[in-house]
């Protein structure tokens, strides 16, 4: 957490540093962007054999793109999307093979809306805004397959969330509608795993909380 905390620190000074002119207008704000997604996913979890096994999310590199719409100076509606494929390492240590290690990447996809509120009204050369709102998050399903060639197929349900952000576009020119874009967003979110083999077992659920970095462009209209 605390690299988010230093992140929207700068994000706030780089606000403050906007040179006042005249007041940002209403219009629409088309972004797309390349997206980081990293999870913070790292457990160890009970088994039968062996007797505990690792989880363990990995990062990716994504993409992402989103519309707002803003209805005044300061605030505005977003929807957006985040897409990737994080990686899901599980690990043990397996009598007669020693350490075993099996990854499988992980379709993920983020839905957002978002209530956005901009701080620097009076700039024409950053927008610096936060917004929250809502987050569906989805997942594909998990296919390993062991050194003997035993298949181990999981399947991996998102949920309906909450999410946060910050970002900050900076105008590329005074009088373009085109901006670079930068931004952090926190996904409080859980992820259900279940066996497809044992249909019957019981489903491991686990926080599944998602940080993503993005930069990229913006286009208002």
């Amino acid at each position: 957490m605390k690299r988010i905390w230093i992140v929207l620190g700068v994000l706030l000074v780089c606000g403050a540093l906007a040179t006042p002119v005249e007041a940002a207008g209403k219009g629409w704000h088309l972004r797309v962007f390349a997206a980081g997604i990293d999870p913070d996913l790292d457990v160890t979890v009970p088994s039968e054999n062996p007797d505990e096994v690792q989880i363990k999310g990995l990062s990716d590199l994504g993409f992402g793109a989103s519309l707002e719409y803003q209805f005044n100076d300061r605030f505005g509606l977003e929807l957006g999307g985040i897409w990737g494929s994080p990686e899901v390492e599980l690990s043990a240590d397996i009598p007669g093979y020693g350490h075993l290690s099996l990854t499988d990447s992980m379709s993920t996809q983020v839905i957002t809306v978002d209530l956005d509120f901009h701080l620097t009204p009076n700039s024409s050369a950053f927008d610096l805004y936060v917004g929250a709102g809502i987050a569906n998050v989805a997942f594909g399903d998990l296919h390993y397959v062991d050194p003997d060639g035993d298949p181990l197929d999981i399947s991996a349900d998102g949920e309906l969330t909450w999410s946060v952000k910050a970002g900050l576009d900076i105008a590329l020119g005074k009088e373009s509608r085109w901006a670079a874009v930068g931004g952090i967003r926190y996904i409080n979110s859980d992820i259900e795993l279940n066996n497809l083999d044992e249909p019957d077992g019981d489903p491991a659920t686990l926080s599944y909380d998602i940080i993503s970095f993005s930069v990229g462009i913006a286009y208002s209209f």
